[in-house]
């Protein structure tokens, strides 16, 4: 089936004026993909819709969410599976029905293009990347071939170990993925607090937080103000005593609270909704995720380059945010993702938004970006393809520096799987 309307929870998707939209991958479908028929190219995918590249101008989208529905439990192995249109929240809310838990984001309303490009969680320092929890996966290439890969053991040739790698971290690129199965976690109490700091307590509560147990992490977020947030799970009972001690020590201020959460999408919905304060029916963005190592004696230095972009951000609904990584995101999946800078501690992201009929102020947000971005790759090296940008100027660059020395066995792997090119470019 063919349409046009849509609904996008990305602004500037939604603003786009598309093609049109598929909704099944069908035979009709797969001949567009195996005869080169689908023009212009990309084709751009849709499992939750928050990206700005869900969608583009004149372009076709594959937009999952309809009917790609299906998510199973199984109650022997406790993992799940889940289909393509299926969001982070649904799949939170199947595993909560089993006393199970999933490391999602800090937004249950992305697809499984979170868990594809890696999937950064709040838990993630001791569950792994999202991608390091998936068993199983199936889909479609570029070329419009059928697959199915199970998680590589002693045992798995040498090919599928290369395809399971592009695939974990770098999926878009190369196939249309239509089901994932998951390991679940068992349900664990979860704390969380969250205050507002100056630059230098935040300069502190970063220091701090590089020498914490893999319970706990730290995001934060500067644009009007800088707020922070804490969030701790609970291996026993006692394991509180260790959360009440964090929080005597850390640095806080009057508005400071502390609280329990059934969940972690709980979490999630609260940092999403706590940003920014965005006039979301005007407001188009974009993203660039950054990934670095420890900052250790380099923290008040890069305190003073994000205080000096924040002072010259082109809107007030811009902002640098930063979330917290290592533990098992180092140990987990070294040889098995895409997801090569596994010495990660910390990813900024820098958000450039402007209003949507400014155009002027789109080319100052975008410059902004690229500034700001110059500005703090001494400290954060590395890139997280959590938003992919193709139409930006910076999309070679952003490549090269997300996959590096792995980038030519990726391309080989591309030219294989997605020879014409329907998939975004690498």
């Amino acid at each position: 089936m063919i349409r046009t309307n849509r609904i996008f929870p990305n602004n500037q998707a939604q603003d786009q004026k598309i093609a049109g939209i598929f909704e099944n991958i069908n035979k009709d479908f797969l001949n567009l993909l195996k005869n080169d028929l689908l023009k212009p190219k990309p084709l751009l995918v849709c499992s939750g819709g928050t990206s700005s590249r869900c969608a583009a101008e004149g372009h076709w989208t594959l937009d999952l969410r309809g009917n790609y529905q299906k998510v199973e439990f199984n109650k022997a192995t406790q993992e799940i599976t889940i289909e393509a249109g299926v969001n982070m929240q649904q799949l939170l809310e199947k595993a909560l029905t089993f006393n199970r838990s999933f490391p999602i984001g800090l937004s249950g309303k992305t697809g499984i293009g979170y868990i594809l490009t890696g999937g950064i969680s709040p838990l993630s320092r001791k569950y792994g990347l999202a991608i390091d929890n998936i068993l199983e996966l199936s889909g479609v290439w570029g070329n419009g071939e059928h697959f199915r890969l199970l998680k590589p053991n002693n045992d798995t040739n040498t090919q599928d170990k290369l395809k399971w790698k592009g695939l974990c971290g770098a999926a878009p690129f190369l196939a249309i993925v239509t089901s994932i199965r998951l390991k679940t976690y068992k349900l664990k109490p979860i704390y969380a607090w969250e205050t507002s700091l100056s630059p230098s307590q935040l300069a502190e509560i970063i220091l701090m937080a590089e020498n914490w147990s893999n319970s706990a992490s730290l995001y934060w977020v500067w644009g009007n103000k800088i707020k922070v947030y804490g969030v701790y799970e609970l291996d026993n009972l006692e394991d509180f005593d260790n959360y009440k001690r964090l929080i005597n020590e850390i640095p806080k201020s009057n508005d400071f609270i502390s609280y329990k959460v059934d969940n972690i999408s709980e979490i999630g919905n609260l940092l999403s909704s706590n940003i920014i304060n965005k006039p979301f029916d005007t407001q188009h963005s974009e993203v660039v995720g950054l990934l670095g190592p420890k900052l250790n004696n380099r923290i008040d230095l890069m305190i003073r380059h994000i205080e000096k972009a924040i002072k010259v951000r082109p809107s007030e609904y811009s902002y640098i945010s930063c979330q917290q990584l290592g533990g098992a995101t180092i140990k987990k999946g070294i040889d098995l993702s895409s997801f090569i800078h596994r010495d990660s501690i910390w990813k900024p992201w820098i958000t450039g938004s402007w209003n949507s009929a400014d155009i002027q102020g789109r080319e100052s947000s975008i410059k902004w970006i690229e500034e700001s971005w110059e500005g703090l790759k001494s400290f954060f090296p590395g890139i997280h393809l959590a938003q992919l940008h193709p139409h930006l100027n910076w999309h070679s660059k952003e490549i090269k520096t997300a996959f590096k020395m792995w980038l030519p066995e990726l391309k080989e792997l591309k030219s294989n799987y997605d020879p014409k090119g329907i998939l975004p470019p690498l």
